[in-house]
C-alpha cells in the first residue's frame, strides 16, 4: 500500500512540473512586444485551477409495482416524483417518466396504461397530465372527508398508547386541523381507563407533547398490570412420587396387580356373590386382611 501510494506520489509531481513548465512557456510568448501596438503584453497569472472532483450519480430503488389498489395510488406517484426529482438525469423527458411508470405497472393499473403507450397517446408524452389522469381513475376520491370521519371515529380500545397515535397521526396528516381540534379528537379516541387516570392531572396543550405525557403514564399502567397478574397466578405444584415397590391403587377393593387390569363390575358382582376375596379371589377373608395384599401379614 506504501508503494502504490508513493508511486501516485510521483506521478502527481511529475504533473505538476509538467504544468510549470507549460506556464512558463505561455507567459514567454505573451511578454513579447506585442507587433501593433510596440507594447509589451500584460503577464498572466500562471495559476492553474483544479477542475471538481467527480461525483457519483444518485440511485434510488425502484418503488415496488402497482396494482390499481386505491389505497396505495398516492404513495406510488410520490415514490415515483421522488426518483424524478433526485435523479433527473435518468429521466431527461416526459416520455421517460411515463415509460418508467408504466414499467412498474401490473393488473388493472397495466391493463389501462397499455393501449396509451401502444396507441401512441398524447398521455405518454406529457408527465403531469399522465399523473392527473391516473389520479382520477385510480386515487380515492373524498380523501379528506373520509379522513375527518374516521379520525372522529378512532378508538384505542385495548392496545397500547403508541399504536393508537400511529394511527391517529396518519389520518391526521390528511386534514388541516389546528392542534386544539387534534387534542380534542385524540382525547376524545382515549380508553376510559386513561381517561380516568388523566382527569385529575394537568395535562400537555401541544397536541405532541400530550401524546408523549400519555405514552407514559400507559406504559406504567401497563408494567403494573402485569405485575397485578403474575402475583395472581397459583403456585405450581408438583405431582406426589410414589415408591416402585408400592401399589399406586388407594382402592383397598383393587385386585391385585399382577397384570395392571382392573376387574369388571360383572367381575366384582360374581366374587362378591361368591363369597371371594376382591382383591386375589381366594376364600375365607375380605380384601381388607387379604394376606397377599402388600401392607398385610401373612398368617
Amino acid at each position: 500500500m506504501d508503494q502504490l501510494f508513493r508511486s501516485q506520489e510521483a506521478r502527481m509531481q511529475g504533473l505538476d512540473h509538467r504544468m510549470d513548465q507549460l506556464a512558463q512557456a505561455l507567459q514567454t510568448l505573451l511578454t513579447r512586444t506585442d507587433p501593433v501596438s510596440g507594447t509589451a503584453a500584460p503577464p498572466v497569472n500562471p495559476q492553474v485551477t483544479t477542475p471538481p472532483a467527480a461525483t457519483i450519480p444518485l440511485r434510488l430503488p425502484s418503488p415496488p409495482r402497482y396494482g390499481g389498489d386505491p389505497t396505495t395510488c398516492r404513495g406510488f406517484l410520490n415514490q415515483c416524483a421522488i426518483q424524478f426529482e433526485l435523479m433527473p438525469y435518468m429521466f431527461p423527458s416526459d416520455r421517460a417518466r411515463v415509460g418508467y411508470m408504466i414499467s412498474l405497472l401490473t393488473d388493472r393499473a397495466l391493463a389501462w396504461a397499455s393501449p396509451l403507450w401502444q396507441k401512441e397517446s398524447p398521455l405518454i408524452n406529457d408527465y403531469r397530465d399522465f399523473v392527473a389522469t391516473m389520479q382520477r381513475i385510480f386515487d380515492m376520491p373524498g380523501r379528506e372527508a373520509t379522513a375527518s370521519a374516521s379520525l372522529m371515529s378512532l378508538q384505542q380500545g385495548s392496545r397500547s398508547l403508541s399504536d393508537y397515535a400511529i394511527e391517529f397521526r396518519t389520518i391526521a396528516a390528511e386534514l388541516g386541523w389546528n392542534n386544539e381540534a387534534l387534542v380534542a379528537a385524540f382525547m376524545h379516541g382515549l380508553s376510559d381507563k386513561l381517561k380516568d387516570e388523566l382527569a385529575a392531572r394537568e395535562m400537555p396543550e401541544d397536541l405532541e407533547d400530550l401524546i408523549l405525557f400519555i405514552s407514559r403514564i400507559d406504559l406504567r399502567l401497563r408494567q403494573r398490570q402485569s405485575q397485578k397478574e403474575k402475583q395472581r397466578k397459583p403456585p405450581i405444584r408438583l405431582a406426589p412420587r410414589f415408591s416402585n415397590s408400592t401399589p399406586q391403587s388407594l382402592d383397598p377393593e383393587e385386585p391385585m396387580q399382577l397384570g395392571a387390569t382392573s376387574l369388571t363390575e360383572q367381575e366384582k358382582s360374581h366374587r362378591r356373590s361368591e363369597g371371594l376375596c376382591l382383591y386375589c379371589g381366594g376364600r375365607g377373608h375380605f380384601a381388607r386382611y387379604c394376606p397377599n395384599k402388600p401392607g398385610n401379614a401373612r398368617t
